[in-house]
């Protein structure tokens, strides 16, 4: 017969096993050096990526600078929103489930991240709700992306990609309806979207397309030359991403940007979606990341 253990006797057996939770989050929360490279994109990640996402990953190159100018003080976060980026890039290419989850969650906190700890008034916030709510989308919560998108909207109702993703998403919930709506108020900002023009006629829209707001043109001064600064500020005071404003098409296979690229980068990124010589190209649809790996500090 086994004599009985009292509490003394229970408490080493206890104590080791907190030890072990512990080195187990430790893991988690800090990883290897291998796993702490698995958020960084690769080279031909990085490509499809926005430009300012190559930029902010040197600091001292002219392009960053330009950018900064560009985006303001809240670029030194935006290497967060390229992770989240990034991740919601990878999810499309994943196939076991829960590795997909896993991506996708950390896309969403390393938005969440950007959204903390930027100004309200950040120019890029509305396109980082768009994306937001794309991967809360592909996680199943609708509703939780339907509420980013509808806020995208109020704070620039001239982005088509948010009310294409909206449309998309009532569409998927059998709330067609609803869907038109969106198109038709999204065509009334952003009369030329092609995008839109197509729902449009898909969700049984009834010609001519709706008849555009007008629009309120900022006033500028004539004896301030444009800057990437000064389009920056104007941007902003607008509510808006410092984008150009031509129309796109399809569902978002890549994360969507509205920021400009560099001249550069419209003639080597096949990203490129703002190019005036030519039509639109489709769009393309950071704190704790996957499993296993660490995002940017």
């Amino acid at each position: 017969m086994q004599p009985a253990v009292g509490h003394s006797a229970r408490r080493p057996k206890a104590r080791r096993r907190l030890i072990y939770v512990a080195f187990l989050l430790g893991l988690t929360s800090t990883g290897s050096g291998t796993a702490r490279a698995q958020w960084v994109p690769t080279a031909q990640e990085m490509a499809m990526l926005p430009p300012y996402c190559a930029a902010r990953f040197n600091e001292k190159s002219p392009e960053f600078a330009s950018w900064r100018g560009i985006l303001g003080e809240d670029f030194i976060h935006v290497h967060h929103y390229c992770a989240g980026l990034n991740f919601l890039s990878r999810a499309r290419r994943q196939v076991l489930s829960q590795e997909r989850k896993d991506t996708l969650s950390a896309a969403v906190r390393e938005m969440d991240y950007v959204l903390t700890h930027t100004r309200p008034e950040f120019s890029l916030r509305a396109e980082i709700l768009t994306n937001r709510a794309v991967a809360l989308s592909m996680l199943g919560r609708d509703g939780e992306a339907a509420a980013n998108l509808e806020t995208a909207i109020r704070l620039n109702p001239r982005f088509a990609e948010a009310y294409r993703a909206l449309a998309d998403l009532q569409a998927k919930l059998n709330q067609k309806q609803k869907a038109l709506e969106t198109v038709t108020v999204g065509l009334q900002h952003v009369p030329n979207d092609r995008g839109l023009q197509r729902r449009y006629d898909e969700l049984g829209g009834k010609k001519p397309y709706p008849t555009p707001v007008e629009a309120t043109a900022p006033a500028t001064d004539p004896e301030r030359p444009p800057s990437p600064k000064n389009m920056g500020d104007q941007a902003a005071a607008e509510g808006q991403p410092p984008a150009a404003k031509e129309a796109g098409d399809g569902v978002p296979d890549r994360p969507v940007s509205a920021a400009a690229p560099t001249t550069q980068a419209k003639k080597t990124n096949p990203w490129c979606r703002f190019c005036p010589d030519e039509d639109a190209a489709p769009p393309p649809a950071p704190s704790t990341p996957p499993a296993g790996s660490t995002g940017p500090r």
